[in-house]
């Protein structure tokens, strides 16, 4: 009896606690302004009704007690994190859209072949000649291999015929004749876009073809010279000085005059290597090296359209922020840029144009000093020119880094050309007032090295950025839209007036980045020499092969032959320039020879993107598991797993 006396008692308790409760939640939901009957509806509700409707109608009662300015807070803080959420899942959808095609993409390629790069993480081997005298005559032969360091390529069987070769060329033509026009007329263009570089290239006009196909470059400063001997001479041209006027003689004084002016607000740099300074011995050398570097220029662009085993041209890039593009799109980074613009002309000869951009942005203790030793695994091993751009980090004897590139770029399958690229540039000179930059423009003019400076290029074209710059207009200044020759992108140009993207897309420096516009002029000046050169080596071919000659033999034989190719004459088929054998590169003159004169050397590089083949194979007994972070909107950079690792 007692036990059930306290049982009776406890419910009692027990329900008590449930009324108190009860009128507590009907307080909270009663204001100063509830008529009885409203409260007593709540009560019901709360009291009576389920607990969802109860917890429904005190945050109700509760939101509406918050005063406006909280209201707006709370609903931009769920605004904000519903949108994360959203661009969290976009991304996860994309890396599984992306991953899955990749895996049918594997699937589905038919016959492939062995492609040996490396030797188990060892130094380059390079694929095995087919026959003397191939692309890759020199290299060391192969090692034996693991399966897991084979590249796989699809086998390519590609034909060049004179319908490739017209059909390349009219492709070729039309760029340059754009070009033009957009910079304002052949000799604008190729004085921003060719002259500008360290070391001038030379024009399309200035190529000389001999009757036997040898290539020469003529002597600028020999202009009748040069008429005669590309059959463009005007008889009856009076080439003769005319007397000047006093009017004219006052006018030339008054622009003298101005000029020496805009000298003074800003110190030119003294370029070195000027011919206009040079004896006449000196620029007898000059005029060699120039003709190297053409050669050097001309004959990778012919090795690409000719050789029948491969359909791309591969550009690869390795640098710095600037290289990466950051602060723009990835679609306007000048390595997209590029990519399109040479896309219809390698299209025309049935190859694709192909930019790898291995930008990394420093985060991770990356910088030139140690990149240029992972240039076989951030590029592919079969690049034929690679870029370089490390601008803001070039501090102490950066020529060392520049020449180990070089030396080891020769060892690479393609032998490819090196060029610079720099983000800022002096107003008459794009490097060439630093010695060690003109040593290495001069001994290596033989594999084609070279700079090219957006801001010296944007000067050649004549507008005057200091006097505008005295009257606070810096267009070399953090977001200033236009360059003073266009104020946005060609393409974005097709864009209408109203789209904010427009202007964006015409910030010469996004702040010490270039912007858009600033990456079109380097795109554009990468293109216009590539396509030069490309015009020249179809010039060769076509010679070639309207004397009957086989052009295969003259860009990838290396004995030169005389061959009948008429019974009354002989026809000797010379290359350009013979590819000079590794033996008999220069000494370094910066690099230590221990590592500079030996192959490139092998690396591990967990920073993504990367193009080439991992020289080292990390192995462990443990469960180690190589995890990379996802590469988050909050994130300016992609953090990697593991620090580069360098052996010899």
């Amino acid at each position: 009896m007692g036990g059930e006396l306290e049982m009776s008692a406890a419910q009692r308790q027990a329900r008590r606690l449930n009324e108190l409760q009860d009128e507590e939640e009907s307080s909270l939901l009663r204001n100063g302004n509830e008529t009885p009957r409203a409260a007593a509806s709540l009560d019901r509700l709360a009291g009576g009704g389920p607990s969802l409707s109860r917890d429904f109608a005190i945050c109700n009662t509760a939101w509406n007690r918050l005063s406006c300015p909280t209201r707006s807070a709370l609903l931009l803080v769920v605004g904000a994190l519903l949108m994360l959420a959203t661009y969290e899942f976009a991304v996860n959808e994309g890396v599984r859209e992306q991953e899955r095609d990749n895996s049918k993409q594997t699937a589905d390629e038919g016959a492939w072949k062995s492609w040996r790069v490396f030797a188990d993480g060892g130094g380059s081997g390079a694929a095995k000649p087919k026959d003397k005298g191939a692309v890759n005559e020199g290299a060391k032969a192969p090692k034996e291999q693991k399966d897991e360091d084979v590249i796989q390529r699809p086998e390519v069987h590609r034909v060049f015929n004179k319908q490739t070769l017209q059909n390349t060329r009219a492709a070729a033509k039309e760029l340059i004749a754009m070009l033009h026009e957009y910079y304002g007329g052949e000799k604008k263009a190729g004085a921003m876009l060719a002259k500008s570089w360290q070391a001038q290239w030379p024009l399309y006009g200035d190529f000389v073809l001999t009757d036997d196909g040898d290539l020469g470059v003529v002597d600028e400063d020999s202009t009748t010279d040069r008429r005669r001997r590309m059959g463009r001479n005007k008889a009856g041209k009076d080439n003769d000085k005319k007397e000047l006027t006093e009017e004219e003689k006052a006018e030339k004084a008054r622009k003298d005059e101005r000029k020496e002016a805009r000298k003074k607000r800003k110190k030119e740099a003294k370029a070195l290597n000027d011919p206009d300074a040079m004896s006449k011995e000196e620029q007898k050398q000059y005029q060699q090296y120039k003709r190297q570097r053409a050669t050097k220029l001309v004959e990778t662009m012919a090795r690409a359209i000719l050789d029948p085993s491969r359909d791309r041209f591969i550009i690869g890039t390795i640098g710095s922020s600037v290289a990466a593009g950051h602060d723009n799109c990835h679609y306007d980074a000048y390595e997209s840029q590029l990519e399109r613009t040479l896309t219809p002309v390698f299209a025309a000869a049935n190859m694709h144009a192909i930019v790898e951009n291995a930008g990394e942005g420093g985060g991770c203790g990356d910088n030139h000093q140690n990149q240029v030793f992972c240039i076989t695994h951030n590029v592919s091993p079969d690049v034929d020119i690679i870029h370089y751009s490390w601008t803001y980090f070039e501090k102490e004897q950066p020529e060392i880094q520049r020449e180990q590139l070089v030396r080891w770029a020769q060892r690479m399958e393609r032998r490819p050309l090196v060029h610079h690229l720099v983000a800022r540039g002096k107003k008459n000179t794009c490097s060439g007032d630093v010695k060690a930059n003109v040593d290495l423009e001069t001994t290596y003019a033989t594999y084609g090295y070279n700079a090219f400076c957006i801001q010296t290029g944007l000067y050649a074209g004549g507008h005057d950025y200091d006097a505008e710059n005295e009257q606070g207009v810096n267009r070399f200044g953090w977001q200033h839209t236009g360059d003073g020759y266009h104020n946005t992108t060609r393409y974005g140009e097709e864009l209408p007036d109203d789209d904010p993207r427009k202007a964006s897309l015409g910030v010469v420096y996004r702040n010490w980045h270039p912007g858009p516009l600033g990456f079109q002029v380097a795109a554009d000046a990468f293109a216009y020499v590539y396509t030069t050169g490309l015009m020249v080596a179809l010039d060769i071919i076509e010679k070639d092969l309207n004397a009957g000659v086989d052009p295969l033999k003259r860009w990838f034989q290396t004995e030169r032959r005389l061959t009948v190719a008429n019974p009354s004459k002989y026809l000797i088929e010379r290359e350009l320039l013979k590819l000079p054998p590794l033996g008999d590169m220069p000494e370094p003159l910066f690099c230590d020879p221990l590592y500079c004169s030996t192959d490139p050397p092998s690396c591990l590089n967990y920073e993504k993107p990367t193009f080439g083949t991992p020289g080292i194979t990390v192995q462990t007994q443990s469960k180690w598991e190589i995890w990379q972070e996802p590469n988050k909107w909050v994130h300016f950079l992609l953090t990697i797993a593991f620090d580069i690792v360098y052996t010899f």
